[in-house]
């Protein structure tokens, strides 16, 4: 609103005087107000009290009047008067005659009526022993005044006096009685409970007999009072409202003050009408106002008089200011005069024209500044975007690698159309996942910088020909003069030449493992092949050169499994097989492995205690990689004859386990760099001690991974003791249904189904002695679940199940490819119905009655998985390495059939010819990869097994495409034995 400053200040002080004045009134109407009710309020109470107060001095009145008519009931020897005697000093004039004008009375010790100053039929020989009052003055010996009650004749209200009449003993004798009939005498003096006010309602009230009473006034009969909700101002008094209370009643607003009377119970109101208790504050606050009007009359006068003359200069300069503004600069040849304030402002104007003028100076080179950065950065594309993602800066390295131009893109695009949008939705999917939350849209991008104040990754852009480019984006929020962001800053740096070079790593990488791992498998294969007697017996010098050979191989596969094992860490592609298993077979499994590796030396490796039952969630192997690691480094820096201790911890939800030498400690010095990569404290190539300083730094990558923690505590000259720790897996050993184990993978693996559990719990506690796995279901549609998901080597049947026939279960096996063949036991007491009944193939079935024969049981099992088994395992060998087929032909000798084929080509064409049970497959061939043979093999031959032979680690998506994978450099007999699945007849 356009408006002088002048009448902005007038109307500023008329506000400021209406809200001074409009706050005064308030205050003092509400003031006024609640002085006035006060006042009413007191007024009221201090009437109900001196009330109280009377009636109290009237009760105790009557009550020593009645104790003096009492004294004379007794003649001069203590005894109760006769009758007659009694009779005639209730007819003579006393004081208590004329305190109880209603009747006096005589009751005998037992509370009988005897004598009576007025008659009423039927009351001498009346006992009142039962009345309450009669019962109090008993037990109390004292004065008693009743409770308002009903006359039984009359039914009018009354209240009844007692004075016992005691012997020297203390024994009541008789009682003096007076009546008060509140009909027609009335408790106070006539003026007792005057009004001082007209208008005030005065109100008296019996709440336990719930009538109006008067003290004041007779009254012929008690009147009820109305229910709850009728009266506000009887509701009022019977809930004893507090002074002040407002009571609205009639259409009409009351200030209620109430008391609640000691004797009688009675409770007493006084409401005055509260418009006639205002009335005086409000005409003294009407002249209040008059008075108020005027004195803001003259203020504002005053007011509009002083604005004028001190806003009347301001006016004059700020016309001048407009000027300049108009003009485009501001001058500093402001006047400085005039009054204070108008020369503080010149002042301030000149001040502010120099100060501007350096600014401008400042900003035209930072700017200049700034466009040279953004031009000059030609090699990193520099966006910068708004709050909602519009691009607001582009600058000339955006616009070489993106083909956009700056009027392209500020102001009608963002950075969306620079990526990928598959790219973008796994991004988001990512972001939502970990932060619960739905993320989309531009926050894909801004909301961890938002977060954490930063973000670096790497994204493909693509530019405005569809070129996609690898680049790695820096994503920060800008912030304004408040600190808060007010937009978002992109710099991104083309990788595209880095991911040239890391492919080639990659594939020289691949080349060194498949060059240099083959040869050494097949090495060490002949070597421990010849040394395990595989070639007969060799003459002892041989033996000890072959074992020289043997363990200096180890050594050079170990170096090259961790320089390629930190080159897959340092490029995030190192691949963990993650497993629930139990830890004390993997601590013996070390110790076994490593046990001979300082026997030249005499050290021996020790287990400190027993091992807990516990059980940890990691690679196996990598785990054993990472205690050969930990045990190889205590045994290589232990004096000769000396022992390494291995001992194991649970504490917590954490597991340790500690390797310990007497070695000679690790120096204070080196303690930062002892898990860095090539960290060794003798680095010199004239070291007493061998090793690349990989082991430690692979170690604790590897423990990491898992969730765990590797550290080491020592003492220089006095050994060290090295502990990894790792989570206790929240779960517990697989047991089948019945509580039985599970065995090891090497024994044939039989489900048993029986809906009788006492039954099942036999058949499973027979097989599993018998050394086989045994699985427990108790239905047929459980058995069919367990058949589809799980292979089993045997099925033991009860024909008799809840839910469908143990014959259904054979026809719909035999109807499926993979269950066609499957050796069945029909283990039921209805076994040769049964056979009557089916009419399906019966090749591998056989039948058992019950009860049971444990060794007729165990020998059909056992011929079922023979018959199944006796055909020799047939195997095809991709390999193009003529040693290392002769080497792994040699560790499983002559139980397989072997076929070999050097390239792809030999391999399809060995696949169409012939089955196959299993295929070893090596990736590296002469004519592609391994890979490319997978879907030639799933197509021809589905059932079959496929092992890769790889040099290098495979990813988890490639170990999902085969049943099993074997590291070249880390294959052993007995494994490769075991992935062929070389389980025959049990022993």
């Amino acid at each position: 609103m356009n408006m002088p400053l002048s009448l902005r200040v007038i109307l500023l002080v008329l506000l400021s005087i209406g809200t001074l004045i409009g706050g005064i009134l308030l205050t003092v109407y509400q003031l006024e107000i609640a002085n006035y009710e006060e006042v009413v309020t007191d007024r009221n109470v201090a009437e109900l009290n001196r009330l109280s107060t009377e009636l109290e001095l009237t009760q105790q009145q009557r009550v020593l009047g009645l104790e003096a008519f009492a004294s004379r009931l007794l003649n001069d020897d203590g005894d109760l008067r006769s009758i007659q005697s009694l009779q005639n000093l209730l007819q003579q004039p006393s004081v208590a005659n004329d305190l109880f004008p209603d009747g006096l009375l005589v009751f005998d010790a037992n509370a009988t009526a005897i004598a009576e100053s007025i008659y009423a039929p039927n009351r001498l020989g009346t006992n009142y022993a039962d009345r309450p009052h009669f019962r109090r003055a008993a037990e109390t010996k004292a004065a008693v005044i009743s409770e308002p009650i009903l006359g039984r004749v009359t039914g009018l209200p009354l209240l009844s006096y007692l004075q016992p009449v005691l012997s020297t003993e203390g024994e009541i004798i008789a009682y003096a009685g007076g009546l008060l009939d509140l009909a027609s005498t009335p408790l106070l003096r006539e003026d007792g409970l005057a009004d001082n006010e007209v208008s005030t309602t005065s109100l008296i009230i019996d709440p336990q007999h719930r009538m109006f009473v008067s003290m004041r006034e007779r009254f012929d009969q008690p009147v009820p009072l109305p229910e709850a909700g009728v009266d506000a101002l009887i509701d009022a008094a019977l809930t004893l409202a507090p002074p002040g209370t407002m009571v609205e009643h009639l259409g009409q607003r009351y200030l209620v003050a109430s008391l609640q009377l000691s004797s009688p119970d009675w409770i007493v109101l006084r409401a005055s009408p509260y418009t006639e208790v205002m009335a005086p504050a409000r005409a003294s606050f009407r002249q209040f106002i008059l008075i108020t009007f005027v004195l803001s009359g003259v203020i504002t006068v005053l007011a509009v008089w002083i604005a004028s003359s001190l806003t009347r200069p301001l006016e004059e300069m700020t016309h001048r200011i407009d000027a300049m503004a108009d003009a485009g600069r501001i001058s500093d040849d402001f006047h400085e005069s005039g009054g204070v304030e108008v020369q503080a402002l010149a002042r301030a104007m000149n001040r502010l024209a120099k100060e501007q003028n350096a600014t401008n100076q400042a900003v035209i080179k930072t700017e200049r500044f700034l466009n040279n950065v953004m031009t000059s950065a030609s090699e990193i594309a520099i966006i910068a975007t708004d709050m909602d993602g519009v691009i607001t800066a582009f600058n000339k390295g955006a616009e070489l690698m993106l083909g956009y131009t700056k009027s392209e893109m500020i102001g009608k695009q963002t950075p969306a159309i620079l990526h990928e949008d598959k790219e973008v939705e796994h991004r988001a999917a990512e972001l939502s996942a970990e932060l619960g939350r739905p993320i989309e849209g531009f926050d894909v991008f801004v909301e961890k910088p938002r977060q954490e104040g930063a973000e670096k990754r790497e994204w493909t852009y693509i530019n405005k020909s569809g070129l996609h480019i690898p680049v790695t984006l820096v994503v920060t929020p800008m912030r304004n003069e408040d600190g808060d962001i007010n937009g978002y800053l992109g710099i991104a740096e083309d990788i595209t030449e880095r991911k040239r070079l890391d492919k080639m790593k990659s594939e020289f990488i691949s080349t060194v493992s498949h060059e240099l791992r083959t040869p050494l498998t097949s090495i060490s294969g002949a070597l421990g092949l010849s040394i395990g007697g595989g070639l007969g017996d060799l003459p002892e010098k041989v033996k000890t050169l072959l074992e020289t050979a043997q363990r200096n191989s180890k050594r050079l596969t170990h170096l090259i499994n961790d320089l390629l094992d930190i080159e897959k860490i340092a490029a995030g592609q190192l691949h963990f097989d993650m497993e629930v298993q139990p830890l004390p077979p993997l601590i013996e499994q070390a110790i076994e492995s490593n046990s001979e590796y300082g026997s030249g030396r005499g050290i021996r490796l020790s287990l400190v205690g027993e091992v807990p039952e516990a059980l940890v969630r990691v690679d196996s192997q990598r785990l054993m990689q990472v205690l050969a690691n930990l045990l190889s480094n205590a045994i290589k820096f232990s004096p000769d004859q000396a022992e390494v201790s291995i001992k194991v911890e649970t504490g917590g939800d954490r597991v340790t386990v500690s390797v310990i030498d007497n070695g000679p400690g690790i120096a204070e010095s080196f303690r930062e760099k002892i898990f860095q990569r090539f960290a060794q404290s003798d680095a010199s190539d004239t070291r007493a001690k061998g090793g690349t300083g990989l082991g430690l730094a692979i170690s604790r990558e590897l423990v990491e991974k898992m969730g765990g923690r590797i550290d080491f505590e020592s003492i220089e000259g006095q050994g060290s003791r090295f502990y990894v720790e790792l989570p206790l897996a929240n779960t517990h050993i697989d047991h089948s249904a019945n509580g039985l184990p599970i065995q090891g993978d090497h024994s044939p693996r039989i489900l048993v189904v029986e809906d009788d559990p006492d039954v099942a719990n036999l058949l499973g506690m027979m097989l599993t002695e018998a050394d086989y796995q045994v699985d427990i279901v108790y239905s047929g549609v459980d058995a069919l679940q367990r058949l589809q998901n799980t292979h089993y080597d045997l099925l033991s049947l009860d024909l008799m199940l809840p839910d469908m026939s143990g014959l259904e279960i054979i026809r719909q096996l035999r109807e499926q490819a993979e269950t066609k063949d499957l050796p069945i036991v029909v283990v039921s007491a209805k076994m040769e119905k049964g056979h009557l009944e089916f009419d399906g193939d019966l090749s591998h079935i056989d039948w058992l009655a019950k009860p049971i024969d444990e060794q007729r049981l165990l020998s059909l099992v056992q011929e079922q998985i023979s018959a199944h088994r006796d055909q020799q395992p047939r195997v095809l060998h991709v390999e193009d390495d003529a040693d290392l087929h002769a080497v792994i032909s040699a560790m499983v000798g002559n139980r397989i059939d072997f076929t070999v084929a050097r390239t792809l080509d030999e391999a399809k064409r060995a696949i169409q010819r012939a089955w196959f049970d299993i295929v070893l497959l090596d990736i590296g061939l002469p004519d592609g990869s391994g890979w490319d043979l997978l879907p030639v093999i799933r197509a021809a031959q589905p059932e079959a097994r496929v092992i890769v032979l790889s040099g290098t680690d495979l990813t988890r998506h490639e170990h999902e495409l085969v049943e099993a994978a074997i590291l070249k450099t880390r294959m052993s007999k007995e494994q490769l034995i075991d992935m062929i699945g070389m389980k025959l007849d049990k022993p």
